[in-house]
């Protein structure tokens, strides 16, 4: 287990799960500070926003989770007309997922990250609140779920366990749909059926196997009928 690398300093935006009494490292810059517009370039960002190595080194899992949610350019993957070739191309680029990949104990820690995300009832209209981010940061964290690097890499009981919490947030997402929209709640889908699909589940009759795996492979395009019978299936 590598050591944890506390630094102190004032943040603008802490982070989702810090605790009250330490401070984990924060990204120098980031949108909204002046100094952000100063980077004229897209490289230019993305360099800024690697985790300096002696941080990275020193980061216990935990930690190293946090950051990567904190990730400045999180947003990325959205350009994209496929969104899992956005989060690869991010993990390929940004030392924080790409070190995340080869940590034994991240499966725990992503899922344990993911079980504590809250889900809001109000959008929050301040983007210096700490909230305000929260809803566009979900679907990151689930789309960093459903990548072949760490679903493929879980046992049966962290499947059923993700599984479960997954299939949580997908009714609080529905609770609220005045803070999360369909193309929100439908990464929580992808990532419940991209689950199921890896357990190959008895329960699911060869036909809802099937339409499963459609949904998966059409997943950026799929029809408003696909998804309703999607949503029965994500439910049994």
């Amino acid at each position: 287990m590598k050591k944890k690398c506390y630094i102190f300093t004032v943040l603008v935006f802490s982070g989702l799960f810090l605790n009250a009494q330490e401070k984990i490292w924060d990204y120098p810059l980031k949108p909204g500070m002046e100094e952000w517009a100063t980077l004229k370039t897209y490289k230019q960002k993305i360099d800024t926003c690697q985790i300096p190595l002696n941080v990275l080194n020193t980061s216990d899992t935990k930690d190293l989770v946090t950051i990567c949610l904190n990730y400045p350019m999180f947003n990325d993957y959205i350009v994209y007309t496929n969104e899992r070739r956005g989060i690869l191309v991010m993990i390929n680029r940004f030392n924080g997922l790409k070190e995340l990949t080869q940590r034994e104990d991240k499966i725990a820690e992503l899922v344990h990250a993911y079980s504590d995300f809250p889900i809001l009832t109000q959008l929050s209209k301040d983007p210096a609140s700490k909230e305000y981010h929260l809803p566009y940061k979900l679907p990151f964290l689930e789309l960093i779920l459903c990548d072949t690097q760490f679903l493929n890499s879980m046992n049966s009981n962290e499947l059923e366990t993700l599984r479960t919490v997954a299939l949580n947030k997908y009714k609080s997402k529905l609770q609220n749909q005045s803070v999360y929209s369909l193309s929100n709640i439908k990464k929580t889908m992808f990532l419940i059926a991209s689950v199921m699909n890896r357990q190959n589940s008895s329960v699911l009759s060869s036909e809802q196997q099937e339409m499963l795996k459609i949904f998966i492979k059409n997943y950026d395009h799929c029809s408003n009928s696909l998804l309703t019978e999607i949503s029965k299936i994500i439910s049994l």
